[in-house]
């Protein structure tokens, strides 16, 4: 059974192009816009991985963090963010993040990585 993975970016064509390479790597894909979207999926189903943007219009990953802790979610998650000095204030040195721009390959193997693959 493929790892499921749920990307939430609200740039359009970001969240095409992650969840395009992923399928093509053999993973079963969700996409959400914004934090509210990707609420409704995560009461709906269980993800092995969240690639979640860090700063997105109506919930922001902050209140997807808080959600998923609440719920004692066992999602593993990668932020991604043009706003790196965001994290340094909340605590979240642990959580794996890459800085736009990265390079989609980078992504791929640290998910790779993280879901034993």
């Amino acid at each position: 059974m493929p790892k499921t993975i749920l990307v939430v970016e609200n740039e359009l064509r970001s969240r095409q192009l992650i969840a395009h390479l992923l399928r093509e790597n053999g993973y079963e894909v969700d996409e959400a816009d914004d934090g509210v979207s990707a609420l409704e999926l995560l009461e709906t189903k269980i993800f092995d991985l969240m690639i979640c943007d860090l700063v997105m219009p109506r919930l922001n990953a902050f209140d997807v963090l808080d959600y998923m802790n609440s719920r004692s979610l066992s999602t593993s998650i990668i932020l991604i963010t043009g706003h790196p000095y965001l994290l340094a204030d909340k605590g979240l040195g642990s959580v794996t993040c890459f800085t736009k721009p990265f390079n989609m390959y980078d992504l791929l193997h640290k998910v790779g990585e993280m879901l034993g693959k």
